[in-house]
């Protein structure tokens, strides 16, 4: 009898006897950059915050451009707006490039939205629990125009040429003031100001003149004023690889956001 009520006063103490409805079990994580991609349209498609919160690393913004004017929204921004949003919109969008490697990836997607062309980039990160987007840049009715790749290509160059010297001058005028220079350690997501990065590079420049480096390839990608690169090299210490979304702004191209990780292409 002693025993009995012991496993009743438990039973009557616990977490779940507490509450009404059971907790909901966490979503399965996403295995590859694509879940996240595919998750995050069908978040924007059937208008659910809940999807959005599972393909999203959750300080992510989402940037987009819009006849010359960039808006942001972040995480709790845009589920609100899911959650009031009367119907769902539409399609998921299309899924036309995914470059993968190890722990990063970039994205490019298509898709439609009142009547107008949308293109979405996409840079994605491998962390514990799987993979998650760690920014998007989009706009509606993008140009096509050759001097859209050659704006991107030229950041990636002029991000070399910040490296070579450890110029922070240099490479505050590849980032965006409002960029995030990310990485991932350990599955853990990494995150600094462009103003840290740029201490970092007076850091250097004390003991080292300047990176030492092999370029083994590179990616760009843009569809009006926005875009996303990936540069991958060799140095002393092994294979790196960066991944970045670009936006044309009045001051000229810009890396909105910056992931890098040591590993190969």
């Amino acid at each position: 009898m002693r025993l009995i009520r012991t496993v009743l006063m438990a039973a009557a103490l616990s977490p779940a006897a507490t509450h009404d409805a059971p907790v909901p079990a966490p979503g399965p994580a996403n295995a590859t950059p694509a879940d996240a991609v595919r998750l995050y349209g069908e978040a924007i498609a059937e208008r659910d915050p809940v999807k959005l919160g599972r393909a999203f690393q959750p300080s992510a913004i989402a940037y987009e451009i819009d006849g010359g004017t960039v808006t942001a929204n972040y995480q709790a921004q845009w589920k609100a707006r899911l959650a009031q949003a009367p119907e769902p919109s539409g399609p998921p969008p299309t899924i036309e490039r995914i470059d993968a490697g190890e722990t990063t990836a970039l994205a490019r997607l298509r898709s439609v939205r009142d009547g107008r062309p949308l293109v979405d980039y996409v840079l994605l990160a491998r962390l514990a629990g799987g993979w998650r987007i760690v920014g998007t840049l989009r706009q509606p009715d993008p140009a096509e125009d050759p001097a859209s790749a050659a704006g991107v290509a030229g950041v990636v160059d002029d991000k070399f040429e910040a490296d070579r010297r450890w110029d922070e001058a240099g490479l505050g005028e590849t980032l965006d003031p409002r960029a995030l220079v990310m990485s991932v350690e350990d599955g853990e997501f990494v995150a600094a100001s462009v103003a840290e990065w740029r201490a970092r590079y007076v850091d250097r420049r004390k003991t080292s003149p300047g990176a030492r480096f092999e370029v083994t390839s590179r990616l760009v990608d843009a569809q009006g004023d926005v875009g996303m690169a990936r540069w991958s090299f060799r140095t002393e210490s092994g294979e790196w690889t960066d991944r970045a979304l670009m936006l044309r702004t009045a001051s000229g191209w810009r890396m909105a956001a910056l992931l890098f990780v040591r590993e190969a292409p």
